[in-house]
């Protein structure tokens, strides 16, 4: 909850899918448990590489925190994932990707493909 900028009720915006992520006023917006809370887009810790150091561009990385908590949020809507909405791609998070791609008949991998996030409603990263 560390990087949360924004807590609005349930009435607020209720012309959006709660079921998807929303980009607005240069925030991520996810609704879970009766809320709409939101981030920032670069509010996550990225290790620092350093061949990484001048190439790394923040809007191509579907693995950030806003990303993964509304894939983990989306999920365990459907029933897939049951841990807790954190936006860190981990076990529990990588096990439910699986079964969800399973069971919509597409590449089964694990990760956060682009044909995974277009089934999940989700909007694609920049530069996919």
């Amino acid at each position: 909850m560390g990087h949360i900028v924004e807590r609005h009720d349930a009435n607020w915006h209720r012309d959006w899918d709660r079921r998807h992520v929303h980009f607005f006023r240069n925030r991520f917006f996810v609704f879970d448990d009766g809320f709409w809370f939101g981030s920032y887009p670069w509010d996550y810790y990225y290790p620092y590489y350093d061949q990484d150091y001048y190439g790394y561009d923040e809007s191509t990385d579907p693995y950030s925190v806003p990303m993964v908590s509304a894939v983990q949020s989306d999920l365990a809507r459907e029933g897939y994932y049951r841990g807790v909405i954190d936006g860190v791609y981990g076990p529990q998070t990588r096990g439910a990707i699986t079964r969800y791609q399973s069971n919509h008949g597409l590449q089964v991998t694990g990760s956060l493909t682009t044909a995974t996030l277009q089934s999940l409603g989700l909007p694609q990263p920049m530069g996919s």
